[in-house]
């Protein structure tokens, strides 16, 4: 299929080659056994050990392959196109020897590294409890000569199958200690132990054997930690690596496919044929962009959560798809379509996060579709684009009337009509109109600042249509029209309505509006001529780019800098990648502090620093 048909870097052959003749020939025929029953399970597993391709992830000097994160990802897909359940216990695997490798602990890796590259030991993991909030459910204890531990390890896949694993346990201090522990019941002495429940009793992937892990004073030996993280390590690991899992649930698409592919050879009709091109299509656009997302280091996080959520949504439209054509038989538990659906249902939820699932459910909620977001489709373009069905039942104008007599920013072109046609002599009535980029209801471009910035003419489409989120600061700025939105403001405003979703554009209620219809007021200077009034403080900015990801800001003044910010220190952090800043906005009043959408309407105005906009709010 297309789907398939890519050339691979001349160093990438021999690995995925191999995995691929491996998988095609010796676990494709299995895949239901190897889902059910651990025994087949293990001998797959040890299968791509003999291999060598359990230590992917470990350098030469040590015995492994030491390939790259991009034959890395494209091998994890590989795997998950033939078997949900191997990709899954061998992810747990090369997390495990990828922790060891960075370890600074040579005693322990000289210990593991070789044994692991001939396939000779297999090891799992237990941290996924560091990601829960509260208190912490396995703890660690200095005690002279390492730690000792207690608590649960709710999660553990591979038991009967990896030898050890590695476990994270919670410091007094926050920090967690990762360290390398027998699976298997063990008991140090009377009262120090581990103990395992028996393996849950999952929908999808039973044979991979997941349990608990009890841990009573148990002894961790320093000689086998392999690292001590900082607190919160977890969910900046999480951030860092959100686009990794996305090749589990591509690769599950691809066996969706393969089952959609087949049917068309057996059944005439023309619906299963145009379902196949269409998903092809869709999925070769997605992990494109994908790839392209994992090269370029200027994405931003809710980018990579939206391409996350796109493949979670894919796997299980494409599943579907599978059961969809394969009929009442997709009701049996060994039909492949049968597998494959639970096994996107398990990719779906597969390392994830609070950030990841509101993506996901985000993206379920309002579907995607099929298309471009346009640009040259070099590495830092995305050909993805969201199709949003908008309910709502109001639409307010944020812009205002254009009128010769508006507030302008002292040098800016003053607003000029002429016309130039009349109905009494021409037949119609038609005016010329001349007004600055920047003037009266408008957005700006990276341009603006940047002589290398993006114009406003590169704006994608969707970038425009947006969700906003309303701070009302105006009885501040009646006491000081010098006041800056500042961190605590935006806190107090998320203990009442909930933490900023990523890909907001923020909009700050000043009141500054009302006088819009007196020039002097609007700009308000002072007698040097320095002007006064509100906007945003630059580590508000900072905190709502970094920590909250959003696509934009916007203010009823006349512009998000402060008046007396000469070197526009908002705008210039927001546009340093192609967001959203809007000025001059009103009506602002009649908004929710949540849940309005955004549609801006551009000129689309050639290498333009900005443009006059016509901005309606949907509520």
């Amino acid at each position: 299929m297309d789907c398939d048909r890519q050339v691979l870097p001349q160093e990438n052959h021999s690995v995925l080659e191999i995995a691929h003749s491996y998988l095609l020939n010796l676990v494709a025929a299995k895949a239901n056994e190897i889902d059910s029953d651990p025994n087949t399970l293990m001998q797959a597993l040890q299968g791509l050990g003999d291999l060598g391709l359990l230590a992917l992830r470990i350098p030469h000097d040590w015995g492994g392959k030491g390939v790259s994160e991009d034959t890395f990802s494209k091998f994890q897909e590989l795997v998950a196109r033939y078997s949900g359940a191997l990709a899954f216990l061998q992810t747990q695997h090369q997390s495990a020897t990828a922790m060891l490798v960075a370890s600074s602990n040579f005693s322990l890796k000289q210990k593991y590294l070789p044994r692991i590259s001939k396939g000779e030991v297999l090891l799992g993991i237990g941290f996924s409890q560091l990601r829960r909030v509260g208190e912490p459910l396995t703890v660690a204890k200095p005690v002279p000569g390492g730690y000792q531990l207690d608590g649960v390890v709710p999660w553990v896949t591979g038991w009967g199958i990896f030898d050890d694993f590695i476990i994270a346990a919670t410091l007094p201090d926050g920090c967690a200690v990762f360290g390398v522990v027998p699976f298997q019941e063990t008991q140090q002495n009377l009262g120090s132990k581990i103990t395992f429940t028996s393996p849950a009793q999952l929908a999808a992937m039973t044979s991979t054997n997941t349990v608990a892990a009890n841990l009573t004073n148990y002894f961790l030996p320093e000689e086998y930690v392999v690292s001590i993280k900082p607190a919160g390590w977890i969910h900046e690991s999480d951030q860092n690596n959100v686009l990794r899992a996305t090749f589990l649930a591509t690769g599950c698409a691809l066996a969706g496919l393969d089952i959609i592919e087949s049917a068309v050879e057996t059944k005439s009709l023309p619906a299963i044929a145009h379902a196949l091109t269409a998903f092809q299509q869709e999925l070769n656009y997605c992990r494109t962009a994908i790839r392209q997302a994992q090269k370029n280091t200027n994405v931003q996080l809710s980018e990579k959560l939206q391409l996350r959520a796109w493949t979670i949504d894919l796997a299980t439209r494409i599943a579907h798809a599978a059961v969809t054509v394969s009929s009442g038989a997709a009701n049996y538990l060994h039909h492949p379509a049968q597998r494959v659906y639970r096994e996107a249902l398990v990719f779906t939820v597969t390392g994830q996060t609070n950030a990841v699932m509101e993506a996901t459910l985000g993206r379920l909620i309002w579907g995607w579709g099929q298309g471009g977001q346009g640009g040259d489709g070099g590495e830092d373009s995305y050909l993805f684009s969201q199709s949003k069905i908008i309910t709502y039942s109001r639409v307010i104008h944020l812009s205002h009337v254009i009128n010769t007599d508006i507030p302008q920013w002292e040098g800016d072109p003053p607003v000029e009509f002429e016309t130039v046609a009349e109905i009494e002599k021409d037949g119609y009535y038609l005016r010329r109109f001349s007004l600055g980029e920047h003037s009266a209801t408008h957005i700006n471009a990276p341009k603006s600042f940047d002589h290398a910035g993006v114009g406003i003419d590169q704006y994608p489409a969707e970038s425009l249509v947006i969700p906003a989120v309303v701070i009302n600061i105006q009885e501040q700025v009646k006491i000081n029209p010098d006041y800056t939105l500042n961190v605590a403001d935006i806190l107090e405003w998320e203990e009442q309505y909930g933490e900023i979703t990523s890909g907001s554009v923020i909009l700050l209620y000043t009141g500054w509006q009302e006088k819009w219809c007196d020039r002097t007021a609007f700009l308000n200077p002072d007698s040097q001529g320095k002007m006064h009034f509100p906007g945003f403080s630059s580590d508000a900015t900072e905190f709502l780019l970094h920590e909250r990801h959003i696509a934009g800001v916007g203010i009823d003044t006349h512009g998000v800098d402060p008046g007396q910010d000469t070197t526009f220190t908002t705008n210039c952090l927001v546009l340093e990648k192609p967001r959203i800043v809007l000025e001059n906005l009103t009506n602002l009043d009649q908004l929710p502090p949540k849940g309005a959408t955004l549609v801006i309407g551009i000129l689309r105005l050639k290498d333009g620093s900005g443009s006059p906009a016509g901005v309606m709010a949907l509520i």
